[in-house]
């Protein structure tokens, strides 16, 4: 079955300025999330963004997940959001693929390179022997066990809750249509932003 995803978006870019939610931040001349939108295509459905109501996100037409327990800080309280929503639709489907919000050249295939390795843990996507613990295909029966660890006001990380939970991980290869070959570059500073725009100009200057 194919999956459903969620991008995390709830990231304030406080060292992009943080005048609007970085997401929202344009690279070449759109969003970074619809960037990632466009990448993930139909390999899921549906697709969320895991973010508050009246910052923006309405205009990408997806169904939003606020988060359970506003104030909290971290990305676990967005896929707890997120596995949330999934509950509530009629025969949803049984994974959750999720992204971050900040991450423009993921790959293509991402879903379908997760969704090979099936097992009853959450699937985290690894790169040159680095964990990306924000890329991954997290299984709805999990959101018992995640909400309980946020009940405890455990480590907010997701490699903390990762590690207690238990995990396994996808190995992804490096691409041609990311910077350095690296499909999880993320834009976290004004340089990174800068390296991703040459980048993209280069591509289109190549004609890729």
């Amino acid at each position: 079955m194919t999956p459903a995803g969620l991008i995390l978006a709830g990231g304030h870019g406080s060292r992009m300025g943080g005048a609007v939610p970085k997401p929202l931040t344009l690279l070449a001349g759109r969003p970074l999330i619809g960037h990632i939108v466009d990448r993930l295509g139909d390999t899921v459905k549906p697709l969320l963004i895991a973010a508050p109501t009246g910052q923006g996100f309405e205009r990408f037409a997806r169904p939003l997940a606020p988060d359970l327990r506003p104030g909290l800080p971290g990305p676990l309280a967005g896929i707890e959001a997120g596995l949330a929503a999934l509950t509530t639709l009629k025969d949803a489907p049984r994974h959750l693929l999720v992204t971050p919000g900040d991450a423009p050249f993921l790959p293509r295939d991402l879903a379908s390179q997760l969704t090979a390795a099936p097992d009853d843990q959450p699937i985290i996507a690894q790169f040159e022997n680095r964990l990306q613990p924000a890329t991954g295909l997290w299984p709805l029966g999990i959101l018992p066990k995640l909400s309980a660890w946020l009940d405890a006001d455990q480590p907010l990380a997701i490699l903390a809750f990762l590690d207690s939970a238990g995990f396994v991980s996808v190995s992804i290869g490096p691409q041609d249509d990311a910077p350095d070959g690296d499909p999880f570059f993320n834009v976290n500073t004004p340089d990174d932003l800068a390296t991703a725009q040459k980048f993209i100009g280069g591509t289109a200057a190549k004609g890729l």
